[in-house]
């Protein structure tokens, strides 16, 4: 007989706790782990450091008000973010990352990841507490705007795995160090833009899956810079290597921002005040990947009279313009909503946005003198504000 420590989780309050004990194991009928042990002590070891960098209290965030009481606090802009919301705005790209994201050294290595822990006591599967199973493991940066980017890990089983919930290896120690700094564990989600969520080490790993590299919500931790040079390590065992991040390598970082609802703001010339534009972009038909993008302009006719502009278009999702857009001006109105009001074509625009802070539209209406504006041009406006939690970068 012999002895050695196991791992299990077992849920209490909604949070995985993880707990151990000393199993023994006949010398010929055996769980006895098919990894190295330095290996599931540098995992154990991480589940208590991921309580420590994300404490239970850093989930409820509470705001003060004028009498001295604490309230809920209302949605907010995460100040901890990792890189701007805007660049995954619609969602992770699973499985194309040369074509999606023209990383020109995306990373890509082998390793083998042992079973699942939680199986290695008396009623456990004696299967998978002694399984491991080699993945593929590919890590690439995402343009994303301001001279920022993200970074994605892609875990990827076999084909002939894919999918088995009956033999499955579990998620890795993730490091990071960078410069002077090191930290461990890392938090990954393979969701974009939360707050708390984390991908716990000894996680099953039943299918294929991506993730994104976030920073912790703590005042007190390390917060990362991705664009910076840094070293990428699983389980003490693969290591990727990134330098500085330079976006002159990356085609997309040169595009214009995918249009979606972070572009949803005011815009207004800096250098004219009294004239402004409102945009939004409102969800379409999902089953053909439709939005709609709308603006209304607030102008002036030839008599300084207040005159309104309406522009309403259908984009696709990962539309970086929206082109040969319908714009309007409406009669017959009157105040307070009474009357028949009638949309009129006044021409078409086009609109796009080289960063988040900046609009670039250029109109198309009546040719010749009116009582209305009229003629064509180009503007490059910028953003007077952000929507509350939609901070774009």
């Amino acid at each position: 007989m012999s002895s050695t420590a196991v791992c299990w989780r077992a849920p209490a309050l909604a949070t995985l706790v993880f707990a151990c004990t000393t199993a023994a194991f006949a010398a010929d009928g055996t769980p006895s782990r098919a990894v190295s042990a330095n290996v599931m002590a540098a995992r154990q070891s991480a589940i208590a450091a991921t309580q420590t960098l994300q404490p239970a209290a850093t989930k409820r965030r509470a705001v003060a008000t004028s009498d001295g009481k604490a309230q809920p606090s209302e949605v907010f802009a995460n100040p901890f973010r990792a890189y701007p919301p805007s660049c995954l705005a619609d969602g992770l790209p699973f499985r194309t990352y040369p074509q999606s994201t023209g990383d020109p050294t995306p990373q890509q290595q082998s390793l083998t990841l042992p079973g699942d822990p939680g199986q290695c006591f008396a009623d456990g599967n004696a299967q998978e507490c002694n399984y491991s199973e080699p993945v593929t493991v590919t890590v690439w940066r995402v343009a994303c705007p301001n001279n920022q980017t993200a970074v994605l890990v892609e875990i990827d089983r076999s084909q002939a795995n894919e999918g088995n919930t009956t033999l499955y290896p579990t998620f890795p120690l993730v490091s990071i160090t960078q410069g002077a700094s090191s930290l461990s564990p890392v938090r990954l989600v393979d969701d974009p833009n939360t707050f708390f969520a984390t991908t716990s080490v000894n996680t099953a790993l039943y299918s294929s899956d991506i993730y994104v590299l976030e920073n912790y919500y703590n005042d007190q931790t390390l917060q990362l810079d991705y664009a910076k040079a840094f070293v990428l390590t699983l389980d003490n065992t693969i290591s990727f290597t990134f330098p500085d991040y330079n976006k002159a390598q990356y085609v997309a970082a040169s595009q214009s921002v995918p249009i979606s609802g972070y572009l949803s703001t005011n815009w207004y010339n800096p250098l004219q005040f009294g004239e402004g534009m409102l945009t939004q972009i409102y969800d379409g038909d999902a089953s053909k990947s439709e939005r709609f993008f709308t603006a209304a302009w607030y102008t002036f006719d030839s008599f300084g009279v207040p005159f309104w502009l309406f522009a309403q278009g259908t984009i696709h999702i990962g539309d970086r313009a929206a082109n040969n857009v319908q714009v309007v001006y409406p009669t017959a109105g009157k105040f307070a909503g009474s009357g028949t009001t009638t949309n009129t074509n006044w021409g078409t625009a086009d609109f796009s946005f080289p960063d988040c802070n900046t609009m670039v539209f250029t109109y198309r209406g009546p040719a010749g003198p009116s009582d209305f504006p009229s003629g064509t041009g180009t503007r490059t406006w910028s953003r007077l504000a952000n929507i509350n939690s939609l901070v774009c970068n």
